[in-house]
């Protein structure tokens, strides 16, 4: 009985052995195997890099080219001429074209603004009291607010409101009624921002230059910035809008 499980260890350790070299070796191909295939990946990856860099280099200079040839005394000269690959945004004679607008467009802001003033601009009494009295009667709107307005729950907030702006100037008050079927207080301020804009005394001058201002040559004027002005200037008057621009 001893002598047969003694035989029964030994076969196993001689297979546990066996099998302990024969998985050794496997591991030492593969091993050998990947190292081989991360040698070969990583010189793929390299010559990549240098193809990509020789591009590089070459791509803000096209191709030689346009070779010149001038014989001369039967003595032949050759030059190389380089030419420089243009951005795809260049545009041929950007800078004449520039210089043909600033010549034919050239205009005296200064000037331009006092001839509209003298031409256009004419002092209205009746104009500028109306345009007063649809001020105030903005002005009391926003005073209360829109929104309190709005969620209001006191009934008598309404009356109250028409009963002012009817002391302002019932004439104004009587015309919103005439195109609305009752009082809603968004729609009654942009009917007065409507009619602010008809007879706004109010010079609005646009311009493209940060640093210019015009306010001083008339006290209605008004100078604003707009980044979509080029060149000269647009003028806002009474609801009207005068382009002597660029844009």
């Amino acid at each position: 009985m001893t002598y047969t499980i003694a035989i029964v260890l030994v076969v196993l350790l001689v297979m546990t052995l066996t099998i302990f070299f024969l998985l050794k070796r496997e591991v030492k191909d593969i091993n050998n195997r990947s190292k081989v295939y991360f040698t070969q990946k990583a010189q793929e990856y390299t010559d990549s890099i240098n193809r990509s860099e020789e591009v590089i280099e070459e791509s803000p200079v096209q191709e030689k080219k346009d070779i010149i040839e001038n014989n001369e005394n039967e003595n032949t000269v050759t030059s190389i001429v380089y030419l420089e690959k243009k951005a795809n945004y260049e545009i041929d004679d950007l800078l004449k074209i520039m210089k043909d607008i600033d010549s034919k467009f050239n205009l005296d802001n200064v000037k331009l603004i006092k001839s509209f003033i003298k031409d256009y601009v004419k002092p209205n009494k009746e104009q500028l009291e109306r345009y007063h009295d649809l001020k105030m009667m903005k002005d009391y709107v926003e005073k209360i607010g829109i929104l309190n307005i709005l969620t209001s729950e006191d009934e008598d907030l309404t009356d109250q409101i028409i009963k002012k702006l009817t002391l302002i100037n019932e004439d104004i008050f009587n015309e919103y009624y005439s195109v609305s079927e009752s009082f809603q207080v968004e729609e009654f301020c942009n009917y007065l921002d409507y009619e602010m804009g008809k007879c706004d005394p109010t010079i609005y001058v646009y311009v493209g230059e940060k640093d210019v201002d015009y306010n001083k040559l008339d006290k209605n004027i008004k100078t604003i910035y707009s980044k979509d002005i080029y060149k000269g200037l647009k003028i806002l008057y009474l609801n009207q809008l005068y382009d002597f621009s660029l844009s």
